[in-house]
């Protein structure tokens, strides 16, 4: 039988595919974690925004008036002392897997949009992060952002675990994703687009 161009293009994509799906050394690579939606199930920066509403919202009109960044750094500025890590609503599976991967000795760094204020009181609370990456009132960490951020931290690759359509920019700097409490639909994209460490519905 004949093999036309066109078979043999297709041939070569569904071989691409399968590499770019390739499993094998992920959990030896250094593991980024998003906070917000990831490690915990609800957003640090939405509950500054509610809790500094809630004691004064002239001061908070005067903070959304600035840079993202430098927002989230008046808002954390507000509210940081009523801030209590261990009222968040952790993803307890999750979070169980990471003490494992701890416990193997990977490196596991906690990266997160919220604002560094929050973000290093998050990461007091486990043993297991070694280095964290936040907004720091200059630099919104999110997105594309984060992504270079983390690619130059670890140049030779890293796991990325996330859960939103933001952290895509992420995954695709990555070498492999995680995926946290991803919707069905954007859980079978990433499936589709990255090498698939673990998934925590």
């Amino acid at each position: 039988m004949a093999v036309t161009l066109p078979d043999v293009a297709k041939d070569l994509r569904l071989i691409m595919t399968a590499v770019s799906r390739d499993t094998h050394g992920l959990d030896a690579l250094p593991l980024a974690v998003d906070l917000d939606g990831t490690l915990h199930r609800g957003d640090v920066s939405w509950w500054s925004l509610r809790a500094a509403l809630w004691r004064n919202p002239w001061r908070v009109a005067r903070a959304l008036c600035r840079p993202r960044a430098a927002a989230k750094e008046d808002l954390a500025s507000q509210v940081i002392r009523h801030f209590d890590a261990y009222d968040l609503k952790w993803n307890t599976e999750f979070e169980s897997w990471l003490d494992q991967q701890g416990a193997l000795n990977r490196p596991i760094v906690l990266a997160s949009g919220s604002d560094h204020a929050f973000v290093r009181r998050v990461a007091a609370e486990f043993d297991y992060f070694t280095e964290l990456f936040a907004s720091d009132g200059t630099h919104n960490l999110v997105g594309e952002a984060k992504a270079e951020c983390l690619r130059r931290r670890f140049p030779n690759g890293f796991v990325y675990a996330g859960n939103s359509q933001q952290d895509w920019p992420v995954w695709q700097a990555a070498r492999g994703a995680i995926l946290v409490n991803c919707s069905p639909a954007l859980e079978a994209r990433a499936r589709e687009a990255f090498a698939v460490e673990a998934v925590f519905p």
